[in-house]
């Protein structure tokens, strides 16, 4: 049992991370080195960021780490934008933001149950079955991306990113709702009897684009205006850029 359940904490905080670092280093691009230093500052700041939650929860009326985790989301959305514009800073930041938002629970939960005899093992090996199916999917998903992209160019990238960086407001939608501070229509849209969001390929769009079998209309509204708005600003930045001046023509 803690073989599946660790197997599937990986697949579900580490796909995410992996799919983000696929879509921007084809989109800004980063090279293997740049990946490999954000993917070290992420995982530093997520030590961090787990040795000082005990003290984040403490703010602002002990909701402190789900201000904190709606600032990430926040953060993730406006920089995965800018990185359209191939600004590796930015990509950098998105990158780095979302390691330090997924990669937070995860460790929690493998310091949680490393230290019980029982757990250790099976724990340890549905970790590295994990790492393994999504560093092989981000690989196959990269050469896919790659190959679309030769062909019909960048824009379906830009499509993609915006949906899954519009999936990281879901979350912050989530979060301001459990602090009440966001009062989240109690309609609900029910797909589950076409697609199980704990299934195979519901699990995949989950952490690709932020499928939900139950969205609220709230929700739905938020993730429909906010993916649009992302594309169209994607658009005008890119056509604002290309516009500019080059210095010294």
């Amino acid at each position: 049992m803690m073989l599946i359940t660790s197997l599937l904490m990986s697949i579900n905080q580490l796909l995410p991370v992996v799919i983000l670092a696929v879509l921007l280093s084809l989109i800004v691009p980063l090279s293997q080195r740049q990946l490999s230093i954000y993917a070290v500052i992420g995982t530093l700041l997520s030590l961090v960021f787990v040795q000082g939650a005990a003290w984040l929860s403490q703010l602002f009326d002990h909701r402190g780490l789900e201000f904190i985790q709606m600032l990430l989301c926040i953060v993730i959305f406006i920089a995965a934008l800018i990185s359209c514009q191939q600004r590796k800073m930015a990509a950098a930041l998105a990158l780095i933001a979302t390691m330090t938002l997924y990669l937070s629970h995860y460790m929690i939960y493998l310091v949680s149950f490393w230290h019980s005899r029982d757990t250790a093992e099976p724990l340890l090996l549905g970790t590295c079955l994990g790492v393994g199916i999504c560093i092989s999917f981000g690989v196959l998903l990269f050469f896919l991306l790659e190959s679309i992209t030769k062909r019909v160019g960048v824009q379906p990238l830009v499509v993609l990113l915006a949906l899954n960086a519009t999936a990281k407001l879901l979350i912050f939608i989530d979060l301001a709702s459990q602090i009440d501070l966001l009062d989240v229509t109690s309609n609900y849209l029910d797909w589950r009897g076409f697609l199980v969001e704990n299934s195979e390929l519901g699990r995949v769009l989950k952490a690709l684009v932020g499928y939900e079998a139950t969205p609220s209309k709230t929700a739905l509204w938020v993730y429909i205006i906010a993916t649009l708005g992302f594309i169209a600003l994607a658009y005008v930045l890119k056509i604002k850029k290309t516009k500019e001046p080059v210095c010294g023509s």
